[in-house]
C-alpha cells in the first residue's frame, strides 16, 4: 500500500536553543507543552521545531523593537525602528515560506499570540489525527462499470479517449 507522504525537513535548520544567546522567554511551546528536544528525529517534531524557531526569531526581534519605541523620537530611532520592523518582515516572509512548504501535506501551525507574542503554536498535521496517531494507509477502490455503446457504434469512431488498467473493448450481450 501507498504510504502518506511526508515532507523532508530542511537540512539546514538550526534550533536556536544550541546558541548560547538563546532567551527561553521568548521560545514559544507547541500544543500547550514543552517543544520537542533539539536531537528529535520524528519528521512531525522536526517541522514542529522549524515552525517554533521561526516564531522565537519574531519573538525577539519584536522585544527588540519595543525597547528601541521606548526610545524618545529622533531621526535615529526612527531609522533603527525601520530597520527591525524591515528584519521582522523578512522572518514572516520566512515562516510564510515554511506554512507554503508543509501546507500540501496538511500541516497546519496556529500562533497564540498575546501582547504580540507568540506563548503556543498549535499543530496539526494530515499524517495523524488529533490525538496524534497516525492515520491509515490510502486505499484504492476500483469498480467495474460496463457502459454499453448503440447499436452499429464501433469504438474507434467514438469521441472519447479512454486509458486505463483493465480497460477492454469486449463486447458483452
Amino acid at each position: 500500500m501507498n504510504q502518506i507522504q511526508t515532507p523532508e525537513v530542511s537540512p539546514v535548520f538550526e534550533d536556536p536553543r544550541s546558541r548560547s544567546d538563546f532567551r527561553a522567554k521568548y521560545y514559544p511551546t507547541a500544543n500547550g507543552r514543552e517543544a520537542p528536544p533539539v536531537n528529535a528525529s520524528g519528521r512531525n517534531q522536526r517541522v514542529i521545531l522549524e515552525f517554533l524557531a521561526a516564531y522565537y526569531q519574531l519573538n525577539c526581534l519584536y522585544a527588540t523593537l519595543l525597547q528601541v519605541r521606548k526610545k524618545p523620537k529622533s531621526r535615529g530611532q526612527t531609522r533603527t525602528e525601520a530597520e527591525h520592523l524591515h528584519a521582522i518582515e523578512k522572518v514572516l516572509i520566512s515562516r510564510d515560506r515554511l506554512e507554503d512548504r508543509y501546507a500540501p501535506y496538511g500541516v497546519i501551525a496556529e500562533p497564540v499570540i498575546e501582547k504580540g507574542f507568540t506563548g503556543d503554536v498549535t499543530f496539526s498535521f494530515g499524517n495523524v489525527d488529533a490525538r496524534g496517531v497516525p492515520r491509515s494507509e490510502f486505499l484504492k477502490v476500483t469498480a467495474y462499470v460496463p457502459i454499453p455503446l448503440p447499436p452499429s457504434t464501433q469504438f474507434p469512431d467514438l469521441p472519447l479517449k479512454i486509458e486505463g488498467l483493465g480497460f477492454s473493448t469486449k463486447k458483452f450481450t
